[in-house]
């Protein structure tokens, strides 16, 4: 299967300035919880290895995977970076997520 997923360029490259990532880093996203008995989902990001069957996306050098698990979270969103809030300005957004 594929997704859909559009990373900004000022996203990756914020990840690099923050959180100290490389080019050539593989970057694995996949989706969490908030808390015990929010209910609440997010994005979240660690290094990690390319595997058989993840969804690639190469932006400004960086390489982020998604498992096949988390392609529900991931597919149709938009991952974005607003420069005017500094180092919190990381913003993920998917509109079928919202068609409760």
């Amino acid at each position: 299967m594929m997704i859909r997923l559009t990373i900004q360029p000022e996203f990756a490259r914020a990840y690099q300035q923050y959180a100290d990532y490389r080019p050539g880093d593989t970057l694995r996203l996949y989706v969490r919880t908030s808390g015990p008995g929010t209910g609440g989902l997010f994005y979240a990001i660690e290094r990690d290895q390319e595997q058989a069957g993840d969804a690639l996306f190469e932006v400004e050098g960086l390489r982020f995977v998604i498992r096949p698990a988390d392609f529900w979270y991931f597919d149709g969103g938009s991952l974005r970076y607003d420069k005017r809030l500094g180092e919190f300005g990381f913003q993920f957004d998917n509109p079928k997520l919202d068609q409760g």
